[in-house]
């Protein structure tokens, strides 16, 4: 157990965060050198590593810290960029291990095979100036020092090679006076001594893995292992006690879920046979890929058949060649047949396709024939194999079938698994308990409810769910894993507890309309009023009017090394230092005046440096010597050398290069690091109101036990006063009911309360709820943000008719700091934003302050009234 009175540390540092003590961003050496952007929680992931690394204070050595991220929250893209930030504090030798032969084969796909569309790096790593390469090694003598050199074993095949070592092969003399860091994989395999009670002579074992591994990292106080995993035993107490100091990031599946970086789940019961069962997944698959491809994406949804035994999956596969082969309209209309919610809609869009029932049956016999059939049963499964099963995304794989039995529950990359067919109807609950199939089953359901990106809009996030609040959306079908099985109600039930343990399901889901008035319908803003929205363009200097070139830092500084000595006398709590050379001085020196092939030369180690490159940021210069010469550029930069004297009077041409490397390395990232490939025009272009405000169906996740609002309508019986409105009588209001979070019915009862206020000084007053219609996009590099309210208000007391356009965020306590930028972004609108004219109406476009009724209030309404 934790001890009492001992904060985890992933919460120690979530709380630094949430108090605005440690800033959540992403390094310049990640953002330069990983071909994926990471994504808000892994941002949140580095910046808890670097923080702990460089605290210390707080970092233990040797070091060890876990990751506890869900399945497929891409732990590996965050293992590709520690390793980053550890090279950077001269970390070049890495072990990375797992339980399993088909993780290590996934992954060196990830590290070392450039040509892969799951390669994570940049096609050229560099780091500060220096071309890095990744090899695989099978020891660490006579490495390369510039290489990050990786060695990949099973766990035990690490543990073999060191305890029985043979020649050329890794030995425990090898971690002497090296740095080294072990990389754990699925790292709840190696707790095997941790989960259990052992004797004295058992906990002495000196050949268990977990001693293995502890004896590697104990070797040098320098050693690090970073262990990542999406089944810690938290619940476990020794498992508890154990990671309290050492779990540095926890992201869970129901907060990946909730975030939107996952399909969501269905089960589809299905009162078949097995093998009827499978065509209906079929049939439903391809009514998925009609959908993909009557938006213009060429998706190929993927269909997994699961059974119990290798023997039972080949006969299965067998009986389904034979079955899709020999698949007639007369079969197919026995089986349509069904009384079946996702089969009804299928067949109802083929219809609406015009595709007649042998057509459909070609298509099928087309895409589901013996070739792209795929079986990844066999304990022999080739690499080539291996590869290929984690590469079911890419336009040159044709498979659409997967049989399977346990092979896939654990490393399994694929983001177009759509459907899972279960073809066995056994149960091994224990009471309401869920047996180890149901759970097993249920977390290879979180592993294929992995997104499948898409994007059909330029506003859209490509890699999360865009339909939540739309249901009626037919791009719904295209979030939505579908697992078939029997029609069993005890499994079901069994399974939902199982999924609802890992977080793949919501406590309790409701649906309900948000409409909008009929008297606001009527109204003359919504019927020929407008909305007034900023666009995310690329930041293309060719065809941006607002791009302006980033500026360069022109003043540095750059510290020499002095080589020097000096000895120390201790006297009476005193200390008198002795130098043997002298003090620091400082000469500052103008690139101006500087070799030119020498800043060319230290430019050109660094590839943001790159002409084709520069003309992206800087369109104006003409030429590399243009770049180097220019006062506005390279031209204009003065460094603060410090060191001896001798030395920063007459700097020697390696010294130069070096600082020439170091300067422009600095300002590289810089750049990048504020300059991204998008930006938010500050052109508002106007847009018919009535295109964006509509009804809309609603879906909530509603936790019954907590005290929690959002989801919950304001005019319901027991609901506490201090939110209530009676919102059929508040014209002001557009829609009919408002289903939002506390703070979002707090300020909706602010307006409720001095609405007679606000009308002494304004006219057609309305609030709308922004329920996904539209979003803003910041300046500076096109981050999105969807304000949860606009106020439309008309000034009484003017010649023209100028009508005020306010975008209004209630924040509750815990994002007030985190969500900081928004608030930057709205308050800078006001001052920035260029607005089309309509004729004789004048329009103010205001972001508000956060409303925040305990803490913000006041700020809130001070703004408010100075309109």
């Amino acid at each position: 157990m934790i001890e009492k009175g001992i904060t985890r540390l992933d919460k120690r540092i979530a709380s630094k965060i949430e108090d605005g003590d440690l800033v959540v961003e992403l390094s310049p050496i990640i953002k330069n050198n990983l071909k994926f952007t990471p994504r808000p929680y892994q941002i949140e992931a580095f910046t808890a590593f670097n923080y702990y690394l460089n605290n210390p204070r707080l970092r233990a050595k040797p070091t060890q810290v876990l990751f506890h991220m869900a399945t497929g929250s891409g732990k590996t893209l965050v293992m590709a960029g520690a390793i980053l930030e550890l090279y950077k504090l001269g970390y070049r030798n890495f072990i990375f291990f797992v339980n399993t032969d088909t993780i290590i084969r996934k992954t060196k796909e990830n590290f070392l095979n450039a040509n892969s569309s799951k390669y994570l790096f940049k096609e050229q790593i560099n780091i500060e100036g220096v071309n890095v390469n990744i090899t695989e090694v099978d020891s660490f003598e006579s490495t390369n020092t510039d290489d990050i050199s990786i060695l990949f074993s099973t766990i035990q095949g690490l543990h073999k090679k060191l305890n029985a070592p043979r020649e050329n092969s890794i030995t425990f003399d090898d971690f002497i006076d090296r740095k080294t860091v072990l990389i754990s994989d699925e790292a709840h395999h190696i707790n095997a001594l941790t989960k259990k009670k052992h004797s004295a002579s058992e906990k002495e074992n000196l050949t268990s893995w977990e001693h293995t591994v502890e004896r590697i990292l104990l070797a040098s106080p320098e050693n690090i292992m970073m262990e990542f995993t999406a089944t810690l035993e938290l619940s476990h107490p020794s498992i508890a006690s154990k990671y309290a100091n050492k779990l540095l990031y926890d992201y869970s599946l129901a907060k990946f879920r909730e975030d939107g970086y996952s399909k969501e789940v269905q089960t589809n019961q299905v009162d078949y046979q097995p093998i009827q069962r499978a065509v209906v997944a079929v049939l439903i698959s391809q009514f998925k890929k009609k959908i993909f491809a009557s938006k213009g994406i060429l998706a190929k949804p993927v269909v997994m058949f699961k059974s119990k035994t290798t023997i039972e999956s080949a006969e299965m596969e067998k009986a389904f060649i034979d079955e899709i082969k020999n698949l007639t309209v007369t079969k197919l209309e026995d089986l349509i047949k069904l009384d079946n919610e996702i089969l009804d809609k299928a067949i109802t869009y083929f219809k609406e396709l015009n595709i007649s029932l042998q057509g459909l049956i070609d298509e099928i016999k087309e895409d589901f024939s013996e070739d792209k059939i795929i079986s990844v049963n066999s304990k022999n499964d080739t690499d080539d194999k291996q590869i290929v099963i984690n590469s079911l995304e890419d336009n040159s794989n044709e498979y659409r079938a997967v049989f399977a039995v346990d092979k896939l529950n654990e490393g399994w990359d694929v983001l177009n698994l759509y459907d899972i067919v279960r073809l066995y109807d056994t149960r091994d609950a224990k009471g309401s308990t869920p047996g180890k199939t149901t759970v097993a089953e249920a977390q290879l359901i979180g592993r294929g409810a992995r997104y499948y990106p898409f994007q059909l809009e330029e506003n859209q996030e490509l890699d999360k769910r865009k339909y939540d609040n739309d249901l009626d959306n037919i791009m719904r079908h295209c979030e939505t894993l579908h697992y078939h099985c029997s029609h069993n109600p005890r499994y079901i039930t069994e399974l939902n507890n199982a999924l609802r343990q890992i977080g793949m399901f919501p406590e309790e889901k409701v649906e309900v309309d948000l409409i909008l008035k009929d008297e606001f319908k009527e109204t003359s803003l919504y019927k020929n009023g407008f909305i007034f929205l900023n666009k995310k363009v690329k930041n293309n200097p060719k065809t941006l009017l607002e791009f302006q070139e980033p500026t360069i830092v022109k003043k540095h500084t750059y510290a020499l090394r002095t080589n020097r000595s000096a000895s120390t006398t201790i006297l009476d709590n005193t200390s008198v230092k002795q130098n043997k050379v002298q003090a620091n001085f400082a000469n500052k020196h103008h690139f101006s005046i500087w070799d030119k092939t020498i800043i060319q030369k230290g430019l050109n180690k660094i590839p943001f440096y790159k002409f084709s490159n520069l003309k992206q940021f800087f369109p104006s210069i003409k030429s590399m010597h243009d770049f180097i010469t220019n006062e506005n550029y390279f031209g204009g930069i003065i460094v603060e050398v410090t060191g001896l004297q001798k030395d920063t009077n007459n700097l020697s041409s390696h010294q130069k290069l070096e600082i020439v490397i170091s300067v422009a390395t600095k300002i590289a990232n810089e750049i990048s690091t504020k300059f991204g490939d998008y930006r938010g025009t500050k052109s508002f272009y106007r847009e018919p109101l009535r295109k964006y405000f509509k009804n809309k169906k609603l879906s909530f996740s509603v936790n019954t036990n907590t005290t929690a609002e959002t989801g919950k309508p304001t005019m319901r019986n027991d609901i506490p006063q201090e939110y209530f409105v009676d919102l059929n009588k508040a014209d002001w209001y557009a829609y009919n009911e408002n289903y939002g979070s506390s703070e979002e019915k707090f300020l909706v009862k602010y307006f409720h309360d001095n609405i007679d206020d606000l009308k002494e000084k304004f006219t057609n007053i309305y609030l709308l709820r922004n329920e996904r219609f539209f979003k803003l996009y910041r300046f500076s590099d096109a981050k999105a943000t969807e304000p949860d309210f606009v106020l439309y208000m008309t000034e009484k007391k003017s010649d023209d008719e100028v009508i005020y356009q306010l975008f209004i965020e209630p924040k509750g306590d815990h994002l007030l700091y985190n969500d900081e930028w928004k608030e930057q972004f709205l308050q800078e609108i006001e001052k920035e934003a260029v607005i089309e004219l309509y004729e004789s109406q004048q329009y103010k476009l205001i972001g508000m302050p956060f409303y925040n009724k305990a803490n913000r209030e006041d700020v809130f309404v001070e703004k408010l009234n100075k309109l």
